[in-house]
C-alpha cells in the first residue's frame, strides 16, 4: 500500500502541482482512505517528499565503469533525462522547485543533488577532465536542470553528446574569430 500511496502522490504531485496535491486525492488514486494516509504520512509535505525521494532512488543511475569518461556521462545523462523527461518524476520535481524552502521537500533535493553529484565527480576523478570538475558538473547539470525543469524543453541525445564534446573540450568552436578575448571568441 506505501509503494501505490507513494506513486499516485508522484503522479498528483506531476499532473496537479504542490498546491492542488490533496491526501484526498492521493488516496482516491490509489484507491484507499485519507486515514491510510496518515497511518503513513504526518502530513502532505512528508508524503510529497518520500514520493520524490522513492522516484529518485528508481532512476538513480549506475555507477562509472571507468572505460571513457565521455561513454560515462553519456550514459549517467541519458539515464537521467529519461527518467526526468519521460516519466512523473520530472514534472514532479518541477512542481517542487518553488518550494524548496520547505524543510522535507528540501531536504530530499539537496540529497538527490548531491548524489548526482557525487556520481559525476566519480566520473571526473583522476582523468585528464578533473580540473574545474565542478564548473563542468555544474555545465552538464545545467543542460538537465534548466532545459528540463525550467523550460520544459525536450532533451534529445544529439544534445547531450554536444554538451559533452563542449565540456570535454573535445569540439573545436565553429567560427573562430581572432583577436582579443578568450581563445575561439
Amino acid at each position: 500500500m506505501t509503494q501505490a500511496l507513494l506513486e499516485a502522490a508522484l503522479c498528483e504531485l506531476a499532473e496537479h502541482g504542490y498546491e492542488k496535491t490533496t491526501i484526498a486525492a492521493v488516496a482516491a488514486r490509489a484507491r484507499t482512505s485519507k486515514q491510510a494516509v496518515y497511518r503513513r504520512f504526518r502530513d502532505k509535505e512528508a508524503m510529497i517528499a518520500g514520493a520524490v525521494e522513492q522516484g529518485l532512488l528508481r532512476t538513480n543511475p549506475a555507477p562509472p565503469q571507468r572505460g571513457s569518461v565521455a561513454e560515462d556521462l553519456r550514459a549517467y545523462l541519458a539515464g537521467t533525462v529519461g527518467a526526468l523527461q519521460d516519466t512523473p518524476l520530472g514534472n514532479a520535481i518541477r512542481a517542487l522547485v518553488p518550494h524548496r524552502g520547505k524543510a522535507e521537500v528540501g531536504s530530499v533535493l539537496a540529497a538527490a543533488e548531491e548524489s548526482r553529484r557525487l556520481l559525476m565527480r566519480q566520473i571526473f576523478v583522476a582523468t585528464p577532465f578533473e580540473a574545474d570538475m565542478e564548473t563542468r558538473i555544474d555545465l552538464l547539470l545545467g543542460l538537465v536542470y534548466f532545459r528540463l525543469l525550467i523550460r520544459g524543453v525536450r532533451i534529445e541525445g544529439g544534445d547531450i553528446e554536444t554538451a559533452i564534446y563542449l565540456v570535454l573540450g573535445l569540439v573545436a568552436p565553429r567560427d573562430p574569430v581572432s583577436g582579443d578575448g578568450l581563445p575561439g571568441m
